[in-house]
C-alpha cells in the first residue's frame, strides 16, 4: 500500500480572507498578517476534508511543481 502525503498550499489569489477555514480546521490553517490563510499542517488540513476546506477554491494540493504566475 502506497502512503501518499499530500502537501496543500493556498492559492493568495483565490483567498478572500474570510477565515472560513481557520474556524473550520484552526490547527492545519490559519490567517496570516496579509488577511489571507496559510497551511499550518498539511496532515491535520487533510484530516478536516483538505481541498474542500475552503468554499472559494483556495487550498489547493501542492505537487512541487513550481508554477511561474509572474508570467504575463
Amino acid at each position: 500500500m502506497e502512503n501518499t502525503k499530500k502537501e496543500y498550499k493556498i492559492n493568495k489569489e483565490k483567498c478572500i480572507g474570510c477565515g472560513s477555514c481557520s474556524l473550520t480546521c484552526s490547527e492545519g490553517t490559519e490567517m496570516d498578517t496579509d488577511g489571507k490563510a496559510i497551511v499550518i499542517s498539511s496532515a491535520k488540513l487533510e484530516e478536516c476534508g483538505g481541498v474542500d476546506v475552503c468554499p472559494y477554491g483556495a487550498i489547493e494540493i501542492d505537487n512541487g511543481e513550481e508554477i511561474d504566475e509572474e508570467e504575463e
